[in-house]
């Protein structure tokens, strides 16, 4: 009994163990997927992702100066006009400098006032020079002729010596006060001169400082980042509390103008040199092989980037870069959204 089992238990050791290679080689069916891919409208197609984004493409609203956000004034969806604000960095260090820069503008137009007001009185005292050294001077010339005439006649034996004398001695101190109005009238137009010079010097410090306020005033009001143009608010990333960098690697707000929208494909660039302008195209969202709708052509980007958006497929090269083809399109009759991929056909005859 023993030599028999010895013998028919290797047998069907053999036997279980081709039967189980017989099981595991058979080749299981594949899956069918749940939902069928998109098929392409044309004989020759270029097949391409593609992304929705806002007309005239999305911007990354970004701080022009670094800081804490202090608040947001916006939330996702929302829409915008030119120059509504998005968010505010702290602005209180700004607010200190633009007071202090106006302080100096109040002091600097006080300064203006006060040489003005010596320019006035410089020019008063010039004025009142003026008519002294002209009355100085017509009083000497008077006396002049008098000493003349008197000198002629004392010459002649006519004047006698006191009269002759005394007419001498007029002229001559006319003369000496004469020289002295002038001498004041010289110094009354050099304190003008002065005067008009610290004006001058006075009011060129007000215009510096008028400048350095509007400058403050600027940064102050860069501190409230607004909306370029009209356009809805898509993203937000960060919020108050977080600080903001001048050249994030994500910016704080991502905006469009998504009243129009428009469609971004990549195409392969082993795919580029058969894409021809104006070609036509049509659009499936992703995983959506039933609904389509047609694109229009606006322009090809002469510049070809790296690949970006990836697919996911393990056949797919992340080192291949892409031509960017722009389409426009009419709202479908459903829902569509900026940021949403989609699989984009082009017809590869046009052109051809």
């Amino acid at each position: 009994m023993i030599k028999k089992l010895s013998i028919v238990m290797p047998v069907v050791g053999i036997t279980a163990l081709i039967l189980l290679l017989l099981v595991n080689a058979r080749r299981l069916p594949h899956s069918q997927p749940m939902t069928p891919p998109p098929q392409s409208p044309y004989a020759n197609t270029i097949a391409a992702s593609g992304i929705i984004e806002a007309a005239g493409e999305n911007q990354n609203i970004a701080a022009t100066v670094p800081g804490v956000m202090t608040q947001i004034f916006v939330h996702q969806g929302q829409h915008v006009h030119a120059g509504d604000p998005l968010f505010q960095i702290d602005p209180r260090d700004q607010q200190a400098a633009l007071h202090n820069a106006e302080a100096n503008v109040a002091k600097s137009a006080a300064a203006v006032a006060a040489a003005q007001s010596a320019v006035v009185t410089s020019e008063a005292a010039v004025h009142s020079a003026e008519a002294a050294a002209n009355s100085a001077q017509a009083t000497y010339e008077n006396a002049a002729q008098i000493a003349d005439r008197d000198t002629a006649l004392h010459t002649a034996g006519i004047l006698a010596d006191e009269e002759y004398v005394t007419a001498t001695k007029t002229r001559d101190a006319d003369h000496a006060l004469w020289q002295q109005q002038q001498a004041l009238l010289a110094q009354a137009r050099a304190q003008l001169q002065n005067a008009q010079a610290t004006l001058n010097q006075q009011q060129a410090d007000l215009k510096a400082n008028q400048a350095a306020r509007d400058q403050q005033a600027v940064l102050l009001a860069q501190l409230t980042v607004r909306a370029p143009r009209d356009g809805t608010v898509l993203q937000i990333n960060n919020y108050p509390g977080e600080y903001i960098s001048s050249a994030p690697a994500t910016a704080a707000i991502l905006f469009g103008a998504t009243s129009t929208l428009q469609v971004r494909a990549d195409v392969d660039e082993i795919n580029a040199s058969h894409v021809r302008p104006g070609a036509a195209a049509v659009a499936h969202l992703k995983g959506d092989a039933e609904r389509s709708f047609p694109l229009k052509f606006v322009r090809i980007d002469p510049y070809m980037i790296p690949k970006q958006s990836l697919t996911g497929s393990n056949s797919e090269r992340v080192d291949v870069r892409v031509l960017e083809v722009i389409y426009s399109f009419d709202p479908p009759p459903f829902p569509v959204y900026a940021g949403q991929q989609v699989d984009v056909f082009i017809d590869g005859d046009r052109g051809q």
